[in-house]
């Protein structure tokens, strides 16, 4: 059943740079304004530069639909249809955000000592596919903890990360609009708009928390290294994120790498492009001008779309202005970067909602169903790959943080896995606790309204309300004080060097909340696979294993060699070579 549209009402009228917004009351009671404009439309010559101030106009402006998402293939991420999924959605005239707010009156915004923490969320999606039309569950923070949530639409993909060196010849620059970070700078701009008009919401630009998931989270530890962003947040949350960037000339050229995703540079996308025109390469100045003529659609039609319609690259950049040349991990040891307090974890099974359905794990029943094909091999690999998820993008920067003397850094493990355990099917073991399971929780869905999995019951929805309950409570209170707190007096400690260092997110059936010590390392996984450490795994498996974490996966690529695959294949007594492990889709 569809929802009502949305109405203007009086008292949701609030003073914005010039104008009246009107916005509307929603369903849980907050006041909500969308699709309002952050920046001017990175449209024609605007494309791929610095998002510019928008021009504002005196009168009533009503903010009442969401603004267009940025263009992507469709996909589950997409707020669209599903009828849509799989076609090219979205404008580029996407650079919006939109506000939530406890219901009040004009004349009663909270001004002063009592204005309200303000929260920012930041979609996920491989930095590649999504938009924040499909979270305004987030208002439910608004509507129960007294907060101020801002949800915010970025450039993606080739629109957002892209440093051909062409359109950096052109004249007129700045340095930032050089380094290809266009998504980032989106964001910063989102932010400074934030500190600018949030006041005019009850909200206190003196207390922002940015929070985001999977590329949302990845662009929290973005914009906690980028100078660009110092002052305009005093809090961050990276929900499983993913830690890594590229230099200039990764991200123009590609890498040497058998990942297509990983050779897919600037320069190489240009010349796909090219190709697919029918062109020969242009002169500089040629070139530029002529991928600023090509439509949405041709840009993407050079990219290979996998996952939901999600497609990598070498991106983002360390250009040395929008973010500093040192890589992530040492640039947090070292301190150089906006040190606020910082809430940091990952998900159990976090792996497992990009193998669950594809043809090397699973086969389809009637056309959409997966079934297992080997039930340990699924657990298997998708464990190691989720540890390496962790250890790679949530033990490394949280720990780099701690060896900069930084002591305000929390961490976590979402555990639950209550989805139900139907014949067959089994979305319990197919997703466990899965990469995106632990939003709803954040969100205090206990309505169940935004169920991406389908997994709500009667059954587990005891265990589900108590966990919200906990979340929520934890990101609020982290978000307007700087450290978290459990409703039942759980306490949280921060992370050490040692010990007990994360929290486990779990109902009390599976042994409830709790510090437990779970710090890993790509080291010690690679370890394990190759040093007999596994040996009870059947041989095949361990040695698919090895090479599916390794040298497949394109978060983990390049942490192994294949001349290390042949020494554990010899050592096996196999014959199958590395090629004959790599799965159909990169992610």
């Amino acid at each position: 059943m569809n929802k009502p549209a949305p109405t203007a009402h009086p008292d949701t009228r609030r003073p914005v740079g010039g104008s009246q917004f009107l916005g509307s009351v929603e369903t849980n009671g907050c006041h909500a304004w969308r699709g309002i404009r952050y920046a001017a439309p990175p449209v024609g010559p605007l494309r791929w530069r610095a998002p510019q101030p928008l021009l504002s106009w005196p009168g009533i402006v009503e903010a009442l639909q969401h603004g267009p998402v940025a263009p992507q293939y469709a996909g589950k991420l997409a707020p669209v249809p599903a009828a849509l999924h799989g076609q090219l959605v979205g404008e580029e005239d996407c650079l919006s955000l939109n506000v939530f707010a406890p219901a009040c009156s004009p004349v009663q915004v909270p001004r002063g000592h009592e204005r309200r923490p303000v929260m920012v969320w930041i979609h996920g999606g491989g930095n590649a596919v999504g938009g924040s039309a499909g979270y305004d569950v987030a208002g439910n923070l608004a509507a129960q903890d007294d907060v101020i949530v801002v949800t915010v639409n970025y450039r993606l993909g080739v629109l957002g990360w892209f440093a051909h060196p062409d359109l950096q010849a052109e004249p007129g620059l700045s340095d930032d609009e050089r380094s290809g970070n266009f998504a980032l700078l989106d964001l910063i701009a989102a932010l400074r708009w934030v500190r600018d008009h949030i006041e005019a919401f009850g909200g206190d630009p003196g207390c922002v928390t940015v929070f985001g998931e999977s590329a949302g989270g990845q662009n929290v530890l973005l914009l906690l290294a980028s100078p660009l962003a110092a002052g305009l947040f005093h809090r961050a949350i990276a929900q499983s994120p993913v830690c890594e960037s590229f230099s200039m000339d990764e991200a123009q050229h590609g890498l040497d790498s058998p990942l297509e995703s990983r050779r897919s540079g600037a320069l190489v996308i240009g010349r796909r492009l090219l190709n697919a025109a029918g062109r020969q390469d242009l002169p500089p100045a040629r070139m530029a001008e002529w991928l600023r003529m090509l439509s949405p659609a041709e840009l993407l039609a050079a990219q290979i779309p996998g996952s939901e319609g999600i497609y990598l690259g070498p991106r983002p950049v360390r250009d040395g202005t929008v973010l500093p040349l040192t890589p992530l991990p040492e640039l947090f040891a070292k301190g150089q970067w906006n040190r606020v307090p910082v809430l940091i974890g990952s998900n159990r099974d976090e792996y497992r909602t990009f193998l669950a359905g594809k043809p090397e794990h699973c086969r389809l029943l009637a056309g959409k169903l997966p079934i297992l094909r080997e039930r340990t091999a699924y657990l298997v690999e998708s464990g190691l790959l989720s540890r390496a998820w962790r250890a790679h993008h949530v033990d490394r920067p949280a720990d780099a943080m701690l060896r900069s003397g930084h002591t305000e850094v929390w961490s976590y493990r979402f555990d639950w896995d209550e989805a139900p355990a139907l014949p067959f099917i089994r979305p319990d073991l197919l997703l466990g606790a899965a990469h995106a399971m632990e939003m709803p929780f954040v969100f205090r869905d206990e309505a169940g309204e935004f169920d991406l999995f389908q997994v709500n019951t009667p059954f587990n929805r005891a265990g589900r309300l108590q966990l919200c309950r906990a979340m929520g409570t934890a990101w609020v209170t982290f978000a307007r004080q700087g450290e978290p707190r459990l409703p039942d007096g759980t306490a949280w400690l921060r992370r050490g060097p040692q010990g007990e260092e994360s929290l486990v997110f779990d109902t009390a059936r599976d042994g409830g909340l709790r510090m437990a010590a779970m710090r890993e390392s790509l080291e010690r996984i690679k370890r394990e696979l190759l040093e007999d450490e596994l040996a009870r795994l059947p041989a095949p498996l361990r040695l698919r294993a090895f090479a599916r974490v390794f040298l497949w996966s394109p978060l983990f690529v390049g942490h192994a060699t294949e001349v290390e695959y042949e020494v554990l294949r010899q050592q096996l007594g196999l014959n199958d070579p590395a090629s004959a492990h790599r799965p159909q889709m990169e992610i």
